[in-house]
């Protein structure tokens, strides 16, 4: 598969949650006034709020905007208030190198994570390292993931949410052992 967009509308999106452009933000104005007004974020990062005009909210996590966006209309638009929700998110384009299964350019919900795309790429091939999968942003690793922590133990700590352009690289088993006879798990071990 080239693409995976998760049904999306059934997450709960987190307060952190970053804004950029494609995300779909509903905003109602209540109060002296009513409306109601769903709209995309701008490619500049902006939404239009009615009688106010634009407001730069790209790069704002979710709860940063709704308290930038409150203070703007409890300002401009006396008497009013205003609920501000994330609606549709956006897509972002990521790809997964190395010894991937199926290596190349994916494009994943925003919400997507680290083991996500490895999901969707098919995993790590035979001669992939399961311990030291890469994310990699501008050249620069910015975090690594060991399967055998989340396979064995349930340790999800280095499973980063992915952003745009970012890189999963996967790189090549450097020391491995072939274990025989009477295992639990007999294979190749890394």
């Amino acid at each position: 598969p080239t693409t995976f967009v998760p049904a999306a509308e059934n997450i709960p999106v987190p307060d952190n949650y970053v804004l950029g452009p494609g995300d779909k933000i509903k905003v109602e104005i209540y109060g002296a006034s009513t409306h109601t007004q769903s709209q995309f974020v701008t490619r500049s990062g902006t939404i239009t709020i009615p009688r106010l005009g634009p407001v730069v909210v790209s790069g704002l996590t979710l709860k940063e905007a709704r308290a930038f966006v409150t203070k703007k209309v409890s300002v401009g638009l006396i008497g009013n208030e205003v609920f501000l929700t994330l609606g549709q998110l956006r897509s972002i384009n990521i790809y997964i190198l190395g010894a991937a299964y199926q290596p190349g350019a994916y494009t994943v919900s925003s919400l997507a994570t680290l083991t996500n795309a490895l999901f969707v790429s098919g995993g790590v091939n035979e001669g992939g390292s399961l311990r030291n999968i890469q994310l990699k942003n501008q050249g620069k690793i910015i975090g690594t993931l060991d399967l055998y922590d989340l396979i064995l133990k349930g340790d999800t700590s280095g499973d980063s949410r992915l952003k745009e352009g970012d890189v999963i690289f996967i790189p090549f088993l450097d020391k491995r052992a072939r274990t025989d006879g009477f295992f639990n798990n007999p294979g190749l071990c890394e």
